[in-house]
């Protein structure tokens, strides 16, 4: 099973976060995309407790879009979820299916959609008293879990997901990010909660780049 940092997570207060990660290694080690991954995260659950009613790309409040929304029969608990498949370059076989996985660098904006995928599930959860919500972050790149080796500041410092590092509060580019980097994401981002990095084997596979590791943020429900 997945340590999840003896913290149980709980899925629309029924299925274990580590029941459906642990399922999910057995099954399928690896993806081919972020919406393979979701889905099979999706199928995972729904397999564990079939009366979840779990759906995929919703709406749950107007102009924010949910990669999942998983909730208990009745609709007394909900979970909202997003998922990121962050991936670099890896080439192989599972069961004889062939997966290619591209490098997708630019690992500054991508630590930024991250925080601001907490900022979407902080609001939801805000708005629906008693909602939880999660943000999953699987990874191959080395570069998100490891602590720099020289502390500096840098202009994506602010979203930084490295092993033990904390995020909270205003979240925001440094004063010397080009325009690029920062187009279409210039936004500041503030978290309501707190959250410390905390990632944890996912599995390792033949190869460069083959151990990917993962990182679950937890957004707890507001009273």
């Amino acid at each position: 099973m997945v340590d999840l940092w003896g913290v149980l997570v709980l899925l629309a207060g029924s299925v274990g976060v580590d029941m459906v990660v642990d399922r999910l290694r057995r099954q399928r080690p690896v993806f081919h995309s972020e919406a393979d991954l979701q889905h099979a995260f999706a199928w995972s659950a729904q397999e564990i407790d079939p009366t979840l009613q779990i759906r995929l790309e919703t709406r749950p409040v107007p102009g924010l879009r949910l990669d999942l929304l998983v909730a208990a029969a009745d609709g007394s608990r909900c979970t909202a979820v997003e998922l990121k498949y962050l991936t670099a370059n890896w080439l192989g076989e599972y069961n004889g299916e062939r997966l290619e996985l591209k490098n997708q660098g630019a690992q500054d904006i991508r630590a930024y959609d991250v925080v601001k995928d907490l900022t979407r599930v902080e609001r939801v959860v805000a708005e629906r008293p008693g909602w939880s919500g999660l943000v999953l972050v699987l990874t191959n790149d080395p570069s998100y879990w490891n602590k720099p080796a020289l502390i500096r500041e840098t202009n994506a410092q602010a979203f930084r997901l490295y092993q033990g590092n904390t995020l909270t509060g205003a979240r925001a580019w440094g004063p010397l990010t080009g325009a690029g980097t920062k187009r279409g994401r210039e936004a500041d981002l503030n978290l309501r909660q707190e959250y410390t990095c905390a990632w944890v084997d996912y599995t390792a596979l033949p190869g460069l780049r083959g151990t990917f590791r993962l990182l679950i943020l937890e957004v707890a429900a507001e009273d």
